[in-house]
């Protein structure tokens, strides 16, 4: 008897299949890629909004150095040293339409510190200051030792310095030659420089010398005698007493020793 053998059949296990994280991940990786570029391009885009243009600062001290440059180039025997100050950062002028120009007021000195004006003449006009300071230097004659009250100056008591002169009051001299035979008004210490104001011409007349009266009358000329009661160089005024009728009058020097009297 024949037996027929069967082969079992084995079923093969079933696979749980999960759903994968991957297609996920990518759908988050993609979004935030996307908002990255969108952010992106806004931070590159260009900004519309209104905005006003204002007059460079620069600008406006460059103005005012060549104004200064251009002022002060016809001085001669001079050196000038310019700087211009800055203006306040929190002023904002509108840009002038027109290039603005430069102005002093009215008496303001090339010298030391000043102001200078700046003007807007274009559609949106103003007006403003900024500071500034020129250092003018030249060869100025200077004592050469001390000198005292009363000296009467020769070659030997000058000798020339570059100076600051925009710190001299009562102007300067450039040349020796005339300060010769000038008398010293006061003390005078080593370079010094000399001024109008430290040193005048030689006297003609002293206070209590004896004098040549002149008097003019008419077209006539009248000499007499008198005793001076002030010092007097050329050209100045100074009262005297006529020896003969004790009057004073006024009159002018005009030479050594001698008085112009207008009768």
């Amino acid at each position: 008897m024949t037996m027929k053998t069967e082969t079992p059949i084995t079923k093969a296990p079933s696979v749980r299949r999960e759903n994968s994280p991957v297609p996920g991940l990518l759908l988050v990786i993609s979004l935030l890629a996307s908002v990255l570029l969108a952010s992106a391009l806004l931070a590159s885009a260009p900004v519309y909004a209104e905005t006003s243009a204002f007059q460079s600062s620069e600008s406006l001290r460059l103005t005012a150095q060549t104004f200064l440059q251009q002022q002060t180039a016809h001085q001669r025997e001079q050196e000038s040293e310019i700087s211009i100050g800055h203006l306040d950062r929190r002023l904002q002028l509108t840009e002038c339409s027109i290039p603005p120009t430069a102005f002093l007021s009215p008496g303001s000195k090339l010298q030391g510190k000043l102001s200078v004006g700046l003007r807007c003449a274009g559609e949106k006009p103003w007006t403003v200051y900024i500071p500034a300071n020129i250092n003018s230097y030249a060869t100025v004659v200077t004592a050469a030792r001390p000198l005292p009250r009363g000296t009467q100056l020769t070659d030997a008591d000058l000798m020339t310095v570059r100076q600051d002169i925009s710190r001299l009051r009562g102007g300067y001299f450039t040349k020796g030659k005339n300060l010769i035979g000038k008398i010293v008004k006061r003390p005078i210490s080593t370079g010094q420089a000399f001024t109008v104001t430290n040193v005048q011409p030689p006297l003609l007349v002293r206070r209590g010398d004896e004098v040549v009266i002149l008097a003019s009358v008419g077209g006539l000329q009248v000499r007499g005698k008198g005793k001076a009661l002030d010092d007097a160089a050329l050209g100045e005024r100074v009262p005297v007493r006529n020896n003969q009728s004790q009057r004073i009058v006024q009159g002018t020097a005009v030479e050594s020793g001698v008085v112009s009297v207008q009768m």
